[in-house]
């Protein structure tokens, strides 16, 4: 059965074109040939080797790109980024992305912590309250003080609210001073702080400083009570000493005064003498007067008819007041009664809510711990800090890969040589291989057999073994090799100029490529690597490889020094011995079974050597704590390090900052000791020892009485005077009872001394007795010299005490307790540090370093690949015709030589009409210019039209390729180069400095370098200091005279020579202890950067020294004042004998000065004049301050330590040559560099040339065969219509 099948639906146009276009396409690819015209190969191989060689062209081809996009693609590199503008949110945008390698650099480099830090204090209300006034004070002070009870509050209730106003304005002017030199301090750094470096910083400074502050003045305050305590210095408020002596007797005995001692068990006594700041008992209201008995404590004393609540009495008014709490002033029923005189003053209570302090909170703890301050805060400004910083550029650096223009740049610059090189290799890769397999069939001849056509080929092209004839063949091939023979080309000169190109060729092109080789074989390229949480180890092995580069920043950027450092001090054996039991110093006290009636006179060692063993106790434990305090303030002092540092520079900080603490504590301490002193000795402060000053007693024939007054002793050897010189001695030992003042020990104490105060005494002897077995059983068989019997036994253990060993000591057996004193007793200091510690803190969780490489051997062929196919390119272009025209020129030249004929010049009238024809050449050249020009569009003007558009899109896109290049490659390229200069000068380091270079950095190679190496600052003193008045002649002439005047002066004059050379010497002190500081600089400073941090520290320096000094000296005055302490002059306190009725206990009273009208129980101002310009006052310390020189008030010269101007040389050359920077290195982009632009270019103009050549040119020939083909098709479709219908 037959079938009829109805035919396929026609196809569309645009499917038929598609189908044709598809087997188009196929049909190109196989007969693609891209070596039918190879000036190398074409001639050499046959069309199938060209189809083949072709095919693995194309392969190689992709796959050397596929490799060069994949490497290119992991490739990472580091990007160096620099901005001029940002804004400070820039900033913390761009340090929370890059925080290890973010870096602004401050063109302020030290800024002064008031630019951005304020401070703000608030104090407790009783120091801004009536309480502390002149008048509260004046309404309690009677005069009839003194005759009132030891516990009564009216006999010490106006000094100690004088205390309380000391200890407020001590506490204000302490803060104070300390926020102005924390304002005035200057945080020194060349970049700025993230906001969590900043906050951290400021929270450890200011947390430091206010410790510092407060620790300091409790330190001055501990210091100045215990030296009047151990001192012995007498009270006229006759709360510590009473004084008993009949008229005329010439016979004075101190009494001790005593207080109630409450333990768990039991009450016992506490004596002034030896525990004169802590003994106290609840102050009250007593109706009657009890007298003082030198065995009997007060717990004789009847019960107070009013108890004063909070209120405390004591030895001295300041001791007493600080041990007492302010409850009664919250209390207004209190407060009325303390108010003496209602009808004068009447003030209100405090409110008790306003005040973070419990009610019963002493006001020791209120001043030691917290000076009074209800609230101390830091408001810190990062944003002011940040302005004043000013920085001008930001730079940060990161790792990424490649970016997507330096990939398709690689790869396109890559894409020209790799043709040119694939198109070299592969048919040699064909030859080689096909040789092979020859040689191969050589060697293992098989049964011969009907070859096949395909093998018939291969052996057609076999090599054949080399003969002479294809030797001569080769030398004439490479003789007229021709990378640039023309179809047309039959004039032998253009075939010999070709030839000579393709050899310049060759050679431009072998240099060029050596020259890139040689180039980028030597340069450097800069590698970032990261190493997430590193080990110490690891650390230590990166520092040692990186150290310039290495970054670790820490994740705890501050550690406590107690957790990094160990100051451990060894302490003199003395201060740990058998002396400073209470056993041993029972052999001192109230031994004597009658103590009035068997008394020792007070140069007997019995006597004196009490206050000696008690000082030594109290400063072995003054020192041991002292040093405690410093260290407990030391360890929670902070190391600041954003990032990790090195073993050895955390050696360096570590050691630096325990050397300073060291000497600071040293000098600190001992200044403070020696102006509490010198303050007690220079005021003529009046012992109970009778040792400085005694009291002289005279009749008066008219009023027939006795009256008192103080002498300076006699005693001394070569008759020292101790109100001319603070070193008089007399030997100390054991005496009769018989025996006067003025007599000499019968038995002396080897090493011992008396001095004109108990300090005294105490500095200026010696050990000596204590490492001798046989000076120690001399002291204890003297126990009871001739006084057997009459006293208490003296307990065993002191009796077998053991001498001291002079083992593992660096101070002699002979060396003077001041000597020992001077290293505050201390043998050694063992000190240790912990990096290890450091490190684990530091806990750094990543670390990131720089690493200058050389190119590798992948992106070297990939630059060289690239490079040659521009080059490669660009000699095609200019090589031929340079080198025609050369020629053509020279044989004009040769041919015009030869010629020696005369010839007549004849001159072309036709310039113009020559120059417009030459014109409209170059202009039809120029537009009818075509790179696609094929023999069909010679004889077609429509097809030659679309070459030559062709063409113009070509070359727009070329040359926009070539621009983008261009401005990639120079303006906008984000390649890096690091420089590197050994050995700088200072010259150079500033100069670089001076071009704002960010990633600049030139290591010192010594770290720390003290002060004095480059920095001394000298004080110009006062005249005065040097003027005769500080003489010591001239104090004794004036003494001499003996007149009560001349006596003053004289004092005053010694205070004067005093207070210079106290002055003098804390000025001498700081500035060693400031020399002796150490710059701890990473980095070389610049010169401008030297001389801003220099006077940064100088300024800081020049404006603390002074303030704490006369806040200090303040404090010990007034502490004087406060406690009323009798001078020998008696210019505040008036002495007089009283009868049988009264125990002949010498009475006190206030003196009252009619020319200011005030008295020195409630004032420090009092004052009358003396002579010209001085003044006598309450003190001579207050009468000195209150006098002139020149117009100019001492209290002014006292304020400034006599300092007229500071005069200040720093040597930056000196800096310089200590810190020794060993190279520079800085980084900058590698912008318009010349060599990087022309490879880029070069290498994009080669791959383009050929890319672009290959895609629009087949686009060319797609859009032709399309158009030919929709016509075609049109055209079938029309006539299919036509004949249907």
């Amino acid at each position: 059965m037959r079938t009829n099948s109805s035919p396929p639906p026609p196809r569309s146009i645009s499917e038929s074109v598609f189908a044709a276009a598809r087997s188009r396409l196929i049909r190109a690819i196989r007969e693609l040939n891209l070596f039918s015209d190879h000036p190398l190969w074409s001639s050499t191989i046959t069309y199938a080797e060209q189809l083949l060689n072709t095919r693995l062209f194309l392969s190689f081809l992709a796959i050397s790109i596929l490799v060069v996009i994949a490497y290119t693609s992991l490739c990472v590199r580091t990007y160096e980024i620099t901005l001029e503008n940002f804004t400070i949110n820039d900033f913390e945008r761009l340090e929370a992305l890059h925080p290890q390698t973010v870096h602004v650099p401050c063109t302020q480099l030290s800024i002064s912590y008031g630019k951005f830090v304020n401070l703000s204090s608030s104090f407790h209300q009783v120091c801004s309250s009536p309480f502390i006034s002149k008048r509260w004070i004046s309404s309690l002070f009677l005069p009839n003080a003194t005759s009132h009870n030891i516990l009564d509050f009216r006999t010490f209730t106006f000094a100690q609210f004088r205390a309380l106003t000391l200890l407020c304005r001590t506490a204000r002017q302490a803060v104070k001073n300390a926020e102005h030199t924390f304002a005035s301090t200057h945080l020194v750094t060349n970049r700025a702080f993230s906001r969590a470096e900043f906050t951290r910083i400021m929270d450890v400074l200011f947390t430091n400083f206010k410790r510092d502050t407060i620790v300091n003045e409790k330190r001055i305050a501990a210091l100045t009570s215990f030296s009047i305590v151990e001192n012995r210095v007498v009270s006229a408020l006759r709360t510590n000493y009473y004084i008993q002596s009949v008229p005329g007797s010439r016979s004075y005995l101190a009494i001790n005064g005593a207080y109630v001692k409450m333990n768990e068990t039991m009450k016992s006594n506490c004596f002034c003498r030896s525990e004169g700041n802590r003994c106290i008992n609840p102050a009250g209201m007593f109706d009657r007067w009890t007298p003082p008995d030198s065995l009997n404590s007060t717990e004789s004393i009847a019960i107070p008819r009013i108890q004063i609540p909070g209120l405390m009495a004591g030895c001295l008014p300041l001791d007493s007041m600080r041990q007492s709490t302010l409850e009664c002033l919250y209390n207004q029923s209190c407060i009325d009664t303390l108010t003496l005189r209602p009808q004068f003053l009447r003030l209100k209570a405090l409110n008790p809510l306003s005040s973070k302090f419990p009610i019963n909170t002493t006001i020791e703890s209120i001043y030691d711990e917290s000076l009074f301050l209800e609230s101390w805060q830091s408001q810190s400004s990062y944003e002011n800090y940040f302005v004043t910083c000013a920085p001008r550029s930001l730079s940060y650096s990161y790792v990424d890969r490649f970016s997507l223009a330096t990939v398709f740049t690689i790869c396109v610059s890559a894409f020209g040589g790799l043709v040119i090189a694939w198109q070299l290799i592969t048919p040699a890769i064909v030859k080689l291989w096909k040789r092979v397999i020859w040689k191969r069939r050589q060697k293992h001849p098989t049964v011969p057999v009907n070859p096949t056509s395909i093998e018939e080929a291969i052996l057609s092209v076999a090599p054949r073994p080399l003969d002479e004839a294809v030797i001569a063949h080769a030398h004439r091939t490479i003789y007229t090799f021709n990378l640039f023979s023309q179809d047309d080309d039959n004039d032998p000169e253009d075939e010999r100029a070709e030839i000579i190109a393709t050899r310049l060729y060759i050679l431009f092109l072998l240099i060029g490529l050596l020259s890139l080789g040689f180039y980028t074989s030597l340069t450097t390229n800069k590698r970032t690597y990261n190493v997430p949480f590193p080990s110490l180890a690891e650390f230590e092995e990166l520092h040692l490889l990186h150290s310039f580069t290495l970054n670790c920043q820490c994740t705890h950027m501050s550690i406590s020094h107690i957790r990094i450092m160990s100051v451990i001090p060894r302490f003199h054996e003395v201060c740990s011995s058998e002396f400073l039991q209470d056993y041993w110093l029972s052999y001192f006290g109230p031994v004597q079974i009658d103590a009035l009636a068997d008394s020792f006179l007070t140069t007997d060692f019995r006597v004196s050597g009490q206050s000696f063993f008690e000082l030594l106790e109290i400063f072995c434990k003054e020192t041991n704590e002292t040093i405690q305090n410093a260290l407990n303030a030391f360890y929670s002092n902070r190391l600041f390090t954003a990032n990790a540092i090195s073993r050895e520079e955390f050696q360096l900080r570590t050691t630096a900052r325990i050397k300073q603490f060291q000497r600071q504590i040293v000098s600190s301490f001992l200044n403070l000791v020696d102006l509490v002193h010198s303050s007690i000795k220079t005021n003529r402060l009046v012992t109970e020892l009778f040792t400085s000053d005694a009291p002289v007693s005279s009749f008066d024939n008219q009023t027939l009485k006795w009256s008192l007054r103080f002498r300076s002793r006699r005693f001394y050897s070569n008759s020292c005077l101790c109100a001319l010189s603070n070193r008089c001695t007399r030997p100390i030992g054991f005496y009769f009872r018989s025996d006067t003042i003025h007599s000499l020990p019968n038995i002396t104490v080897p090493g011992l001394v008396l001095g004109c105060y108990p300090i005294d005494s105490f500095l200026l002897s010696n050990l000596q007795c204590l490492y001798d077995q046989q000076c120690l059983k001399l002291i204890v068989d003297m126990y009871d010299f001739d006084v057997i019997n009459l006293v208490r036994p003296l307990d065993s253990r002191a009796v077998t005490i053991s001498p001291l060993r002079n083992t593992n000591s660096r101070f002699l057996p002979n060396s003077t307790i001041e000597t020992i004193f001077e290293q505050l007793f201390i043998e050694e200091w063992i000190t240790s540090s912990n990096y290890t510690n450091y490190f684990t803190r530091c806990g750094p969780k990543e670390c990131t370093y720089n690493v200058m490489q050389r190119f590798d051997m992948l992106y070297m062929v990939t630059m060289m690949l690239g490079f040659g196919g521009g080059l490669s390119v660009v000699l095609e272009v200019i090589l031929p015709p340079i080198v025609k025209i050369i020629r053509r020129w020279w044989k004009k030249r040769t041919e015009y030589q030869q010629r020696n004929i005369n010839t007549t010049v004849t001159i072309n009238t036709s310039t113009d009409s020559n120059d417009e024809e030459q014109t409209n050449r170059v202009s039809s050249k120029f537009w009818s210019f075509n790179l696609f020009q094929t023999e069909i569009s010679q004889t077609n003007k429509q097809l030659e039209h679309q070459e030559i558009i062709a063409t113009r899109v070509y070359v727009l896109i070329f040359f926009l390729f070539l621009t983008a290049a261009f401005l990639y490659a120079g303006p906008f390229n984000e390649e890096t180069v690091t420089t590197i200069i050994p050995f700088p000068t200072s010259d150079i380091v500033n100069d670089l400095h001076t071009k704002d270079i960010s990633t600049l950095s030139c290591p010192c190679s010594t770290a720390t370098i003290s002060y004095s190496t480059f920095l001394n600052i000298t004080p110009r003193y006062h005249s005065i200091c040097s003027s005769q008045f500080i003489s010591p002649s001239y104090w004794s002439l004036l003494y001499e005279k003996e007149d009560n005047i001349s006596l003053e002066l004289s004092a005053h004059y010694r205070l004067l020579a005093s207070l210079c050379d106290v002055a003098r010497r804390t000025i001498e002190n700081k500035a060693e202890l400031f020399s002796n500081r150490e710059l701890i600089n990473v980095e070389t400073i610049t010169r401008s950067s030297f001389d801003t941090q220099i006077n940064a520290l100088i300024s800081t320096f020049i404006i603390q020294i002074p303030a704490d000094f006369r806040r200090t000296l303040s404090y010990i005055i007034g502490s004087f004042g406060v406690n009323q302490l009798l001078n020998a002059f008696t210019t505040n306190w008036l002495i007089d004998f009283t009868s049988e009725n009264e125990y002949y206990l010498i009475s006190t009273s206030s003196r009252r000065y009619s020319s200011s009208n005030c008295t020195c129980a409630t004032s420090s101002d009092c004052m009358e004049q003396l002579t010209e310009n001085i003044y006598r006052g309450c003190l001579p310390f207050d009468g000195f301050r209150l006098s002139k020189f020149e117009n100019i008030s001492m209290d002014y010269l006292v304020h400034r330590l006599f300092i007229e101007m500071w005069q200040n040389e720093s040597n930056y050359t000196t800096y310089f040559e200590t810190c020794r920077p060993m190279e520079c290195q800085y980084t900058l982009p590698d912008q318009n560099n010349f060599f990087y632009i022309l490879t880029t270019v070069l290498g994009l103009y080669g791959g383009l040339r050929y890319i672009l050549r290959l895609i629009i040119g087949q686009s060319l020939l797609a859009y032709r065969w399309w158009i030919r083909n929709i016509r075609r098709y049109q055209m079938n479709e029309t006539t299919t219509e036509q004949v249907v219908l």
